[in-house]
């Protein structure tokens, strides 16, 4: 498969980017209206299935010695 290129306008008008804000926010919302449960289940799994990051350290807390 073939890389798309997607060409987008950079500039437009005030009331043109207010145009298409309004548009984006009443398609996240009818989206998530629609698949909420899914999406949440779906990132849900992948945070039980992802290997943990090897490269965070452990830190050992030890709240009983805290020498106050």
């Amino acid at each position: 498969m073939g890389m798309k290129i997607t060409r987008l306008t950079t500039y437009w008008t005030a009331g043109e980017a207010d145009t298409v804000v309004a548009f984006l926010d009443e398609l996240r919302d009818t989206l998530w209206e629609c698949y909420g449960e899914q999406i949440i289940e779906m990132r849900r799994n992948a945070l039980t299935t992802t290997e943990p990051d090897t490269r965070q350290v452990e830190l050992l807390f030890d709240d009983d010695n805290i020498g106050f």
